[in-house]
């Protein structure tokens, strides 16, 4: 029964899985979105379920055989420019539509699933999520309207800002940013604003039921800011592998990293849930068994 991976030869985690795959004789295929639909052929019978797909060197994966999925990156679909721009945006939606319809509809087993993917893309409400069900999560306030922003700079000393859905790191909040001049950009976009939670950096891996943890020995706020951070194992307190383990479920994640902040008085505070994360580094400088956790979800009867 083969093994799809959603990513491509340039990341180095997708490789890395196929790869162990292969050496441990397991059928595994790259499906890189961007290949759709100029490289890549699909089809597939909504009302009976049957298709297949067709990669790039003539191979056909039936897809009521496909056993499970690793989703690393999904990078949309890449039809091609058309001079009709009509044309071209209908092309580009008709491909998204039906690679899409896949992602959401494939009976296999998803590590992790389309809608784990999309509680990612939309921060605040996974954060919404996992505060519902009782999970410590830091004080938050998303927004674009510059009076919130100082009501709630006024109610915390310490805070952090960081774009509402990612892809930088995050950063104290400064007094230069409440000025009028900085505060007007929130008329462009919003930003996430939190109580900054001080204490050590901790990071979970949850992979079905295995649990892994490891600190960061680091004066950054980000630890992937301090390239000289020092990392060790960690056994957390029952409780607290028992939240971890219940915001994954919650979420819908079979496969997680979670960023935790551990304070001085040792409460320990929630950040985020990766349903993608990167692990090579951390199974190199620690030992953790993560690719091996990761493959018996993959290859798990």
């Amino acid at each position: 029964m083969p093994i799809l991976i959603l990513g491509g030869e340039d990341d180095e985690h997708a490789m890395h899985v196929l790869q162990f795959l292969a050496r441990i004789g397991r059928p595994a295929f790259l499906l890189d979105s961007r290949r759709f639909p100029q490289n890549l052929r699909i089809s597939w019978s909504p009302d009976t379920g049957s298709g297949f797909i067709t990669i790039e060197d003539g191979r056909t994966i039936p897809l009521e055989e496909i056993s499970a999925v690793y989703w690393r990156n999904y990078f949309g679909v890449l039809s091609p420019r058309l001079p009709d721009s009509d044309q071209s945006y209908i092309a580009q939606n008709d491909s998204r539509s039906l690679f899409e319809s896949l992602l959401i509809q494939l009976p296999a087993r998803w590590v992790n699933s389309w809608a784990a993917y999309q509680s990612h893309q939309t921060k605040p409400a996974q954060l919404a999520i996992l505060a519902a069900a009782g999970i410590p999560v830091p004080p938050t306030l998303v927004t674009n309207d510059p009076d919130a922003v100082r009501e709630f700079v006024r109610r915390h000393s310490r805070v952090i800002s960081k774009p509402v859905q990612g892809g930088a790191h995050a950063r104290r909040l400064a007094l230069k940013d409440l000025s009028s001049q900085r505060l007007r950009n929130l008329a462009i976009a919003p930003i996430a604003l939190q109580e900054e939670i001080v204490g050590e950096s901790v990071r979970v891996f949850i992979a079905g039921e295995a649990l892994h943890a490891c600190e960061f020995e680091t004066s950054a706020l980000d630890y992937r800011d301090d390239p000289s951070a020092r990392l060790k194992l960690i056994a957390l307190p029952s409780d607290v592998a028992d939240f971890c383990r219940r915001a994954a479920a919650v979420l819908g994640l079979v496969w997680t990293g979670i960023d935790l902040r551990r304070t001085v008085d040792g409460r320990y505070v929630l950040l985020e849930a990766n349903p993608s994360p990167m692990f090579l580094g951390f199974e190199e400088r620690t030992g953790l068994p993560l690719t091996t956790s990761l493959i018996d979800l993959l290859i798990a009867p």
